[in-house]
């Protein structure tokens, strides 16, 4: 009876196996071998926070709804000053900076500033971000009130010109701050951050010179810290490698004019079936290091990306795009937080509801407050152009270890699986019992389940460090969890 129980235990095991399509100890050929040494403390890099809290909404006024359960949402306004579009006309209802014919004066009115303030409060959620990017309609008057052509020069997303007159554009940035400061508390305030443009380098956001541009953000910026000393005010550019990328431009400028800045937020639209724009070592160098990681940025900076989405198609506009398959959307996003974990890069502001990569989510959340561990890849993979790479973590309150590894391909028919071998050096001395469990993305049914704990013990030959080895088998568009608990 005891052998047909061990026999069942065992056979259990195997299927399990096979099931996830994963073995720990050794049976597979590994091919990429992905390691991390958790007991050098130079491999320890940040604490890993949850970077899918915020939410872009355009001037929100009747409140803001975001079906995503996990952690607490904050909110991003946009265009909360005006200079909007409604059916391709003007919206002047909207604005809060606007021209009185019959007075022929400039006058302010923030009860529409106001109402998207109080709904996204009243909605339960925190402002992340307040954009200060189209101006009021009226910034095209000169400051006698006059349009040149006696007319309003509309783009895609509404207002895109820059004010006629800087000097006014300021008193009422001061205006804002002033208004916002009274209504809701300095405290309230300076939690939030103040972006000044958005997407800055497309025309239809800002139809002036990059110079224009540049004095426009020292106006502002200024504007608002006289008024609020401390705030923290940045801006929004597209990727480094795009046709107006002004990013780069703008540090070496900033440094060169003692300009201030706390964040500067990118945009990143990637198409899922190229590979120049998927390959994260490739992105990390031409479109974030060219402007994060030169001399002149400020290293107490961040670097945000305000706008992404892995996209399969885009309208002729370009200002709409269909989604990738949920199975890719899963697997990029997993190697997307490599790449912001490996460069201390912070926060996706997200369109819609957040529902696009939910079993990715839902591990990443789990691993928020624990510690990055750089490491390295060695090996090929079985088919050249899959991208295999893993995120180490340790939790150091609770002694347990966690891996993520992805699988990420191109071209939309790959395949090919491939086979990894994760190992990871731990403060235990050989022979430690852990017990170890894995989940496994299912791209079919777009969810994730675990196996049972099952125990094993580390390896070595030193007398207080030993190693844990794991092999995997991990699908192209799919990513893996295993979890080590030191018992």
């Amino acid at each position: 009876m005891k052998n047909k129980k061990g026999l069942c235990h065992i056979l259990k095991y195997i299927i399990t196996c096979l099931l996830f399509g994963v073995i720990f100890i050794n049976p597979i050929q590994a091919q990429i071998v992905l390691q991390t040494d958790f007991t050098d403390s130079e491999n320890a890099r940040q604490n890993i926070d949850y970077h899918f809290n915020v939410f872009n909404r355009i001037t929100p006024l009747n409140g803001v709804k975001i079906k995503t359960p996990l952690g607490k949402p904050r909110v991003c306004i946009v265009r909360p000053l005006g200079g909007i579009v409604k059916n391709g006309k003007p919206d002047i209802s909207k604005d809060s900076y606007k021209w009185d014919k019959k007075s022929k004066t400039f006058y302010t009115d923030f009860t529409v500033l106001k109402n998207q303030m109080d709904g996204v409060f009243n909605s339960g959620y925190a402002i992340h971000q307040i954009v200060l990017d189209n101006p009021s309609w009226a910034f095209q008057r000169n400051k006698n009130g006059e349009l040149v052509a006696d007319s309003l020069k509309v783009s895609t997303y509404g207002n895109a010109e820059p004010p006629k007159d800087y000097n006014a554009w300021s008193n009422y940035l001061k205006d804002v701050l002033k208004f916002l400061v009274n209504t809701y508390g300095e405290e309230s305030m300076l939690k939030i951050q103040f972006n000044i443009g958005r997407e800055i380098g497309t025309p239809s956001h800002w139809s002036g010179t990059k110079e224009a541009f540049f004095e426009f953000y020292k106006i502002s910026s200024s504007a608002i810290r006289e008024v609020l000393p401390t705030a923290k005010v940045g801006t929004h550019f597209l990727w480094g490698s795009s046709k107006n990328a002004w990013g780069t431009d703008f540090v070496k400028w900033s440094k060169a004019n003692n300009v201030h800045y706390d964040f500067i937020g990118v945009s990143f639209y990637p198409f899922y079936n190229k590979p120049d724009r998927t390959l994260f070592k490739e992105v990390y160098a031409k479109d974030f290091a060219v402007i994060k990681d030169i001399p002149e940025w400020h290293k107490n900076a961040k670097l945000e990306m305000h706008e992404y989405a892995l996209i399969k198609s885009l309208n002729k506009a370009g200002n709409a795009f269909e989604n990738a398959p949920k199975a890719q959307q899963n697997s990029f996003i997993v190697g997307l937080m490599k790449m912001f974990y490996e460069h201390n890069m912070q926060n996706v502001f997200q369109w819609g509801q957040g529902t696009n990569f939910e079993a990715a989510q839902e591990s990443l959340f789990s691993i928020q407050g624990q510690t990055y561990y750089t490491s390295t890849k060695n090996g090929k993979p079985l088919l050249e152009t899959n991208d295999v790479d893993a995120i180490f973590i340790k939790d150091v309150y609770n002694n347990i270890y966690n891996i993520m590894a992805y699988n990420y391909n191109a071209n939309p028919n790959a395949t090919t699986d491939e086979h990894l071998n994760l190992k990871a050096k731990l403060d235990v001395p050989p022979g430690t019992k852990v017990k170890v469990r894995f989940a496994l993305y299912n791209k079919e049914k777009d969810t994730m389940s675990w196996s049972e704990w099952i125990e094993e013990a580390t390896q070595g030959n030193e007398k207080s460090k030993s190693v844990i080895s794991l092999n995997a088998e991990l699908p192209v568009f799919s990513f893996l969890k295993y979890e080590v608990k030191v018992q």
